[in-house]
């Protein structure tokens, strides 16, 4: 057997034979090391939202998402590149995947607290075998799905109005909301925020004006982000309107009854002369 020139020296362990090149630094100790250790590195965890992915380095994931996990060799010597490795995938919630690649798809169906586990072998030979066992607890939430106005869409001016709010997502939440005359979009008004624990909320407001009005939510999570607007209109308060209404009525009334007071008793007076004339 010819060997290239570039070979220098080779050493064995465990009846594995390992080569050492001029431009590749050999240290047989750390090695050794290496092999009486366990397979170190990383494990990360990404999710795809439309054309957007997003690394959840929290540990928080989004229900119904594909999600890709993966597993980063820590190997700065590469000493181990040449084997091949075994990964066994526990999600937690009763799916075991075995496969020989270092990343794999899932999704999680539903919203809960899940023990993941990952366990990296990789064989030497008959006798030596290396793992690495990797846990940690996963929160999967459901994402902000949608943010419903409850109740009417119109309202009276200059009167406390309660407009309440159904949010569809994992909680606890933030909710910025503001309010825009004529929905216009002025840069001055910024948001408040409400923070939620209880899906329904509500919000007492007083309308200062009148026309349309426009109501712009932004709801979040610890996983998502959803935007909304309603448009509502502002009318004029009904018991104003009564109050003016009815003295404007009295008067009518109070000058029809006039008028006929003063029609019939002409009449009424031609009627008692001719009587006593007859």
């Amino acid at each position: 057997m010819i060997w290239s020139s570039q070979l220098v020296s080779y050493m064995s362990y465990s009846g594995v034979l390992f080569f050492c090149w001029v431009d590749v630094l050999c240290n047989f100790s750390s090695f050794y090391h290496m092999l009486s250790g366990h397979v170190m590195g990383k494990v990360t965890f990404h999710q795809k939202e439309g054309g957007v992915t997003y690394l959840r380095e929290s540990r928080e994931l989004a229900a119904n998402l594909p999600t890709m996990i993966s597993f980063q060799l820590s190997d700065q010597q590469r000493n181990l590149r040449t084997f091949k490795f075994t990964y066994t995938w526990d999600l937690g919630n009763g799916d075991v995947i075995v496969g020989s690649d270092p990343v794999m798809q899932c999704r999680y169906a539903s919203s809960g607290n899940y023990k993941f586990k990952l366990d990296v072998g990789v064989r030497i030979n008959k006798v030596v075998r290396l793992t690495g066992l990797y846990s940690m607890d996963l929160t999967v939430l459901d994402a902000i799905s949608s943010i419903e106005l409850k109740g009417p869409l119109s309202y009276s001016v200059n009167q406390s109005s309660s407009l309440s709010f159904l949010i569809a997502g994992s909680l606890p939440a933030w909710l910025c909301w503001r309010v825009l005359p004529n929905c216009r979009s002025l840069s001055h008004v910024s948001c408040k925020m409400e923070r939620l624990y209880e899906r329904q909320f509500e919000l007492n407001y007083t309308f200062k004006s009148l026309g349309t009005h426009c109501l712009d939510l932004n709801a979040q999570n610890d996983i998502s982000e959803l935007q909304a607007s309603y448009s509502v209109y502002v009318q004029k308060n009904p018991v104003s309107l009564l109050i003016f209404i009815l003295p404007c009525a009295s008067l009518i009334i109070a000058a029809v009854i006039f008028i006929a007071i003063s029609v019939c008793r002409p009449q009424q007076v031609l009627l008692q002369s001719n009587e006593v004339s007859f």
